[in-house]
């Protein structure tokens, strides 16, 4: 997540042994998102934030699933219960309904839905690095595609989130991509979704008051005096000192490789040289967003399933900070994993989530209590969204909400998956629709996400290639 204080640190010693060209990427990749808080903006950018919620729609087997379309026409139509929490919203939705899940490759649905979600590629099999479990026994290893946030983030253009490139010493935003998950487990295929590349996953901050320290170091309020901030300033110091640390470093390396290597080395230094510019212009604070307002520290978690509600709501609220003070514009909120067995007693149930969907009994009303208490959890991020005014919008206005399964169904269809889009993405999303996109690859929709977000492309991931958008979203 957000390259954490504790990847920062580098072994010279493995650098010295690989030359300095593979360390030496690495420790640049966690030196990236420095303090370097953006100022007052005259357009408001667009921001992107995936959710994942887990399971299918509510089955009592394979040919029992609950019919969770919309009733009615695409401006005129109900929800259904699953969703009906997010009616208050309803004007600000595009339900993309019937999307068939664009994903396979090793191990059960599970795990290559939760691969192929936000990639559309496939999930590979195990290998010496990566042999998980990937269901009943059944071996996989990583996906094998970048994720549509990591796409869209490394991305630069006029109208997109970041009009800068990656590699630009002078950052828009403290951190180009953030991810947090609420419950999530240890790294397995089942239990990520974030992928940089193939066989890349990118691990989520989960614990929330870590998450706030580490995204509001130094940070305030709109209309507050700046503070010093001693653990952000000792922070760039260590930063400055390991950057020093490399460039000695890489020009040792220099005598010892063949001219061959040279221009990798110079690459390692150039980014190294512009980390260094970029630490020293940070020295300077810059103004606080103009709509930010740093949220409350949370109290400390001990990440038990009672504290689930109460995590979801820190780190919905953390989310909202974060786009409000120009910390990251785009971010992915993973809520538990794959195989979740957060056991819902707020709603009086005895068995756990994904107990319930296969003990063999009729559980559809269970699983659709615990699908509209995730949409009650929506709703509360869409109103702390649109309540953050933005010039003639609202945050809600300016960002893309995308919320997304790895399954069809609870009985493992990959069919109809339970889609929801909010948000107006700037304006190029029309939103308060339903859309009838039956049997349609989900793959379009992860292309219409990144039309939405600027992005000139008809591709994305590996198992549907060419697919082009959805038709009449964009």
């Amino acid at each position: 997540m957000m390259n954490r204080r504790t990847q920062i640190g580098v072994s010279r010693r493995s650098m010295l042994q690989a030359l300095g060209l593979g360390a030496g990427a690495a420790a640049m990749g966690s030196l990236l998102p420095l303090m370097n808080a953006s100022g007052q903006e005259k357009v408001r950018p667009r921001r992107l934030l995936l959710i994942f919620q887990p399971d299918g729609a509510p089955a009592r087997d394979w040919n029992s699933v609950i019919d969770w379309r919309p009733q009615g026409s695409e401006r005129s139509f109900s929800l259904h219960a699953i969703h009906a929490p997010l009616e208050p919203w309803k004007s600000k939705l595009v339900i993309p309904w019937g999307l068939t899940m664009t994903a396979g490759g090793a191990g059960e649905a599970h795990a290559y839905g939760m691969a192929g979600l936000w990639t559309a590629s496939t999930l590979n099999g195990p290998s010496s690095g990566a042999n998980f479990d990937g269901g009943n026994g059944n071996r996989t290893g990583w996906g094998s595609g970048a994720s549509i946030d990591q796409i869209i983030a490394r991305a630069h253009g006029s109208g997109m989130p970041y009009e800068r490139a990656p590699d630009d010493p002078m950052q828009e935003t403290p951190y180009r991509t953030v991810e947090l998950g609420v419950q999530c487990l240890n790294p397995n295929s089942l239990n990520r979704m974030i992928y940089a590349g193939e066989n890349s996953p990118i691990h989520p901050e989960t614990n929330p008051r870590a998450a706030f320290n580490r995204l509001f170091a130094g940070v305030t309020s709109t209309g507050e005096a700046p503070t010093s901030d001693q653990g952000a300033e000792r922070e760039r110091a260590e930063r400055k000192a390991l950057v020093d640390l490399l460039k000695n470093d890489l020009t040792r390396i220099r005598r010892r490789v063949g001219k061959e290597d040279y221009h990798k080395l110079d690459a390692h230094l150039e980014g190294l040289l512009a980390m260094e510019r970029r630490l020293n212009q940070a020295a300077e604070p810059a103004d606080p967003a103009l709509s930010c307002t740093v949220p409350e520290e949370p109290v400390e978690s001990g990440g038990r399933g009672s504290d689930y509600p109460a995590e979801i709501r820190n780190m919905m609220d953390i989310a909202v900070a974060a786009f409000s003070c120009d910390i990251t514009r785009v971010m992915s909120l993973q809520l538990s994993y794959a195989f979740s067995h957060i056991l819902h007693s707020w709603l009086g149930h005895t068995s756990d989530h994904h107990t319930m969907s296969h003990d063999g009994r009729d559980r559809r009303q269970e699983l659709q209590q615990i699908d509209a208490w995730y949409s009650e959890q929506i709703a509360y991020l869409l109103g702390r969204l649109d309540a953050v005014s933005e010039g003639d919008g609202t945050l809600l206005d300016n960002t893309l909400v995308v919320v997304g399964r790895e399954l069809g169904s609870t009985a493992h269809r990959m069919e109809r998956v339970p889609f929801v889009m909010a948000g107006g993405a700037r304006g190029a999303l029309k939103t308060g629709r339903y859309l009838d996109h039956d049997r349609q690859d989900h793959a379009k929709l992860l292309v219409s996400i990144a039309q939405l977000m600027g992005l000139e492309t008809d591709s994305i991931g590996n198992r549907k290639p060419g697919s082009g958008p959805l038709s009449g979203l964009v």
